[in-house]
């Protein structure tokens, strides 16, 4: 089941085309229990996760407006990110789940 979790982020990551809206962006990555908060600027949010010790922090930049779209730069930077911490979010969910 935590499998299917990861692989469900991923794959909507990676189906997201030229851009993503960024509430939906935001969404799938708190599936993964990342945390985010406000940069220092405007749109840009800072992503964490508190049980992946050697991971320490991604960002990305929502724009301006309601709901506003990330570009693709940004969204593949956090699937390069999901794939490299891969193991450790699964082990991560599957713990939680427990």
């Amino acid at each position: 089941m935590t499998k299917i979790i990861y692989t469900n982020v991923i794959t909507a990551f990676k189906g997201a085309g030229t851009s993503m809206r960024c509430q939906e962006a935001k969404a799938l990555l708190r599936k993964l229990d990342f945390e985010l908060k406000d940069g220092r600027r405007g749109g840009h949010k800072v992503y964490t996760h508190p049980h992946i010790a050697s991971f320490t922090s991604g960002s990305l930049n929502c724009d301006h407006g309601r709901n506003p779209e990330i570009k693709k730069p940004y969204i593949k930077k956090i699937i390069k990110v999901l794939e490299k911490y891969e193991n450790e979010l699964v082990k991560y969910l599957e713990k939680r789940n427990e």
